[in-house]
């Protein structure tokens, strides 16, 4: 569960930056669309891979190995995840 919360919030992370360049002008070229969502693709899949310990951390306070701290550190995960998502719905951009 953790780890599709981590691919989750990479997909949006990397769309957002993707939606931001788009409109930027950034991406007028089919061949320059191509190679920027190989690249996206490539950091996703690397910043997922190095933070292993990231989600052994997130998986220990989600089964109640860290205490109290735990619990309090993922309802503040998943309030800012929330609050993310609800804002790129209403306002459909990462950044304002």
């Amino acid at each position: 569960m953790i780890i599709l919360l981590m691919f989750l919030g990479t997909i949006l992370a990397s769309g957002s930056i993707m939606s931001s360049a788009a409109k930027a002008g950034y991406f007028n070229g089919a061949l320059t669309r191509t190679v920027a969502g190989g690249s996206v693709t490539v950091a996703s899949s690397t910043f997922l891979t190095g933070y292993t310990n990231l989600e052994s951390y997130i998986n220990a306070a989600a089964v109640g190995n860290l205490g109290f701290s735990g619990y309090v550190f993922i309802g503040g995960l998943a309030a800012l995840i929330i609050t993310w998502i609800s804002n790129l719905v209403e306002y459909e951009v990462a950044v304002k």
